[in-house]
């Protein structure tokens, strides 16, 4: 073992640790930096190299990037505010068909816009609605965080690292979708209800009428309208990109700087409205930790053979389980990259189990943790901006009742689907 073997395991302990005790309260996105900083001090990743290790993401964050613009601009007109209070008033003051209908629309969400949107659309609208309803946030606030890392193996664009893959791998748009939308349903199936049991407690079985609505003028105005359609249009532009085998963050951009132009010529977002929609902090966590990750491939695993079972139900239980571990110590988006390399050398019967495992694992499993995922990440800056605390005690409590159960029940379906 060499002297930058030791250091680069070092660096990748430290920066786990600091993203986990958050010294400083600042975002996780600071302390993956420090690591990466750390891996090029240390000679693991050359500063030449930076460049080749950031472009291995920038489909993805170019795709989110314009997903963030644009959802925060629809945000901001009230079309989410509108679909909440539809399932608030569809609950009839019950407040486990609220939770089942705002589950229902996060899945929609999710399946839709990916799982970082879902968190920073759903979250929000959460909190105000159960603050005017004096309902008891935190099940809801649950609900958001584990129907957006669940639910999330729909489509290409339901997850970041189903684009990583997708990307890597090229699976084509509809064999995609055909695969894993059963996976997908017991996966949400299954951990809507362990939630329900979970919080059985403390959702109310009845909650009061709103307060009335601070907010000035209309409820709808053609500004919501406007947001609405070009949200619609930019989701049918990107499930056609998809059948036509082009990049989804064509669409995903397009439709993000086409009504940032708009709203910005008009007056309706500001620069820094605009800066604040993008939450720079998780562009800098995606590439910090390709860095940290490539530096402890580079000391660690290049020039290891790495030996693949013949079996393809075994193959597919440890891509899973890989995946899902190695999601909890370095971030799924990482650790899809490392998957990437692992299945294009793995013989070719063996790639659509080995792909498709490794979805499984690296969507469901970083539930587990509260820095496992980027979603996870999110969600806890939006409700610690808002005052709800939610310790790591707490979220662990409940995900290591949901994440396992999710894992066993999805892999068992994606085993029947694909044999």
């Amino acid at each position: 073992m060499s002297p930058l073997s030791i250091a680069v395991l070092a660096i990748v302990v430290v920066t786990l640790g600091l993203m986990m005790t958050r010294p400083g309260g600042f975002a996780e996105g600071w302390y993956a930096l420090f690591g990466a900083a750390a891996m090029v001090v240390s000679g693991a990743v050359p500063i030449g190299d930076i460049p080749g290790l950031a472009a291995e993401t920038g489909a993805v964050l170019l795709f989110l990037a314009g997903m963030l613009l644009l959802t925060g601009i629809v945000e901001r007109a009230r079309f989410f505010d509108i679909l909440a209070e539809v399932c608030a008033r569809g609950a009839r003051s019950d407040g486990r068909i609220l939770f089942v209908l705002l589950y229902l629309l996060g899945t929609i969400v999710t399946a839709l816009l990916s799982l970082d949107v879902t968190v920073i659309l759903l979250t929000p609208i959460v909190l105000a609605l159960t603050a005017r309803r004096g309902i008891d946030p935190v099940p809801y606030l649950f609900g958001c965080v584990f129907v957006a890392n669940i639910a999330s193996l729909a489509l290409p664009v339901s997850n970041l690292t189903n684009l990583l893959l997708y990307d890597g791998l090229e699976p084509g748009f509809g064999d995609f979708a055909a695969t894993m939308w059963a996976p997908n349903l017991v996966a949400g199936a299954r951990t809507l209800l362990l939630l329900l049991w979970i919080f059985r407690r403390r959702v109310p079985p009845r909650f009061a009428k709103p307060a009335p609505d601070l907010a000035a003028g209309p409820f709808v105005t053609p500004w919501t309208a406007i947001c609405g359609l070009t949200l619609v249009i930019t989701l049918l532009a990107l499930v056609v990109f998809g059948l036509l085998g082009q990049p989804l963050w064509w669409a995903a951009l397009a439709g993000g700087l086409v009504l940032g132009a708009v709203a910005l010529g008009t007056g309706r977002l500001s620069p820094r409205q605009a800066v604040d929609d993008l939450s720079l902090p998780v562009f800098f966590f995606v590439i910090s930790m390709t860095i940290v990750v490539g530096g402890f491939q580079r000391a660690w695993l290049d020039g290891r053979a790495i030996d693949l079972p013949a079996s393809e139900p075994l193959a597919l239980a440890i891509a899973v389980g890989a995946n899902a571990v190695g999601s909890n110590v370095v971030n799924n988006v990482p650790m899809a990259l490392l998957s990437i390399t692992v299945i294009e050398g793995a013989p070719l019967a063996m790639r659509e189990w080995l792909a498709y495992g490794a979805l499984v694992g690296a969507n469901i499993g970083p539930a587990l943790t509260t820095y496992g995922s980027l979603a996870t990440i999110l969600w806890l800056t939006i409700i610690r901006r808002a005052g709800v605390t939610v310790s790591v005690r707490e979220y662990m409590r409940v995900s290591v009742v949901i994440v396992p159960a999710a894992l066993l029940a999805t892999t068992a379906t994606l085993y029947l689907v694909l044999r």
